[in-house]
């Protein structure tokens, strides 16, 4: 599991216990694993509202105010995300292919994909005539989807390629690597409307932020320490201005695709600073950080406890009733998390524990053959 970037331990070198009132616990920062919590967090909320409480609940004024609230939150949601998983494998990433551990990770963050891929392809053949979100329909869309995803699997698919690209780039100039990432997001904006919510779109996207993570971890690190009320009130100040831009500008151009990437990048610098300041909070630093190192089970476990939520009759019936249905998106994320949570602790106890882990023979293979065989070739020569 350590080989995972939403799961790798953001140790920060030479940091120690009481090294700033964020950083806390083995040298663990504790905002890096708390701004995960709260990310993945507020994916859950999106997806509960869009495929359950938006499909299910009677129509209300409650359906349009959460709407505006998981809406909003959209420039901070996946950007930060990347962010954080490339700040915490940046050391390795651009030590380039000579750190095995790199591929090692590769395969098993890929192992992971198709694994839950075929999993998530068995559920669509068991579960028919119901109305569930990204079902994988035919042999042919499965198969496609190795390559190019289509279900919310897309996330670890994204690490995946950012891990390959970035590494092998790792002779290139950052600011190059950076520059044309960015390039690539904003003419990624240009696509006709009707493919602006393809899934694959988003893996191009969101690049540039899992290299910002990279690059920059210097930066966000910066960000995260030291006079935090200053810079939070700083960085607010920023990102309302370039959401005020980005709302001024018209739809699927290059203006609104360039306006759309500096808000999310100001989105990153406002998220970071107030997840450090919450963070001196011992309540907030040990729930968020907690659900921060799991958020890979919860990422992936979410579809299936989405599945169980629409064909529970009892789900559907409770948002009849006042309280629960203004309170759902609330409930439903709790639930979901926790449940996901759970599952996969007994999956871990048990053979099933191999849906999240590359086999350990195959990883020590991976990860140690070179070294293995360079020792038989020394041994061989001294031997001659």
């Amino acid at each position: 599991m350590a080989d995972l970037p939403v799961l790798a331990s953001s140790a920060r070198p030479g940091a120690s216990a009481s090294a700033s009132p964020a950083a806390l616990g083995a040298g663990r920062l504790i905002w890096v694993d708390a701004a995960r919590g709260l990310c993945v967090v507020a994916v859950v909320m999106l997806h509960f509202r869009i495929f359950v409480y938006g499909e299910l609940s009677p129509p209300s004024n409650g359906i349009a105010v959460w709407t505006q609230f998981t809406e909003f939150f959209g420039g901070f949601r996946l950007p930060l995300l990347f962010a954080i998983s490339g700040l915490v494998v940046s050391q390795r990433v651009r030590n380039g292919w000579s750190d095995r551990r790199n591929l090692a990770r590769v395969a098993s963050t890929y192992w992971i994909y198709a694994v839950w891929l075929c999993v998530f392809g068995l559920m669509s053949a068991i579960v028919v005539g119901h109305n569930v979100p990204f079902r994988v329909n035919s042999w042919g869309s499965f198969f496609s989807q190795l390559l190019v995803p289509d279900t919310t699997l897309w996330f670890v698919f994204a690490l995946v390629l950012y891990l390959v690209l970035l590494t092998s780039l790792r002779r290139v100039h950052p600011a190059i690597v950076l520059g044309g990432l960015a390039l690539v997001s904003i003419v990624s904006g240009l696509v006709p409307e009707e493919d602006a919510e393809a899934l694959w779109l988003h893996v191009v996207y969101y690049a540039v932020f899992f290299a910002v993570g990279v690059y920059l971890r210097p930066a966000l690190e910066w960000f995260a320490t030291n006079e935090l009320w200053a810079k939070s009130v700083a960085a607010l100040g920023l990102f309302i201005i370039c959401e005020k831009l980005w709302e001024l500008t018209s739809q699927g151009d290059m203006v609104e695709s360039t306006a759309r990437l500096f808000r999310d990048a100001a989105a990153i610098v406002l998220a970071t600073t107030v997840v450090a300041l919450a963070s001196r909070l011992p309540v907030f630093a040990r729930t968020a950080s907690a659900i921060g190192r799991q958020t890979l089970p919860v990422f992936i476990l979410q579809l299936p406890v989405i599945w169980v939520l629409v064909l529970l009759p009892v789900v559907e019936d409770s948002l009849t009733i006042p309280l629960v249905r203004y309170t759902a998106p609330i409930l439903g994320t709790i639930v979901i998390v926790v449940v996901s949570l759970l599952v996969h602790r007994f999956m871990l106890r048990t053979p099933l524990r191999h849906l999240f882990q590359l086999p350990a023979s195959w990883s020590d293979r991976i990860r140690h053959g070179s070294r293995r065989e360079a020792r038989a070739a020394a041994a061989a020569s001294e031997q001659g």
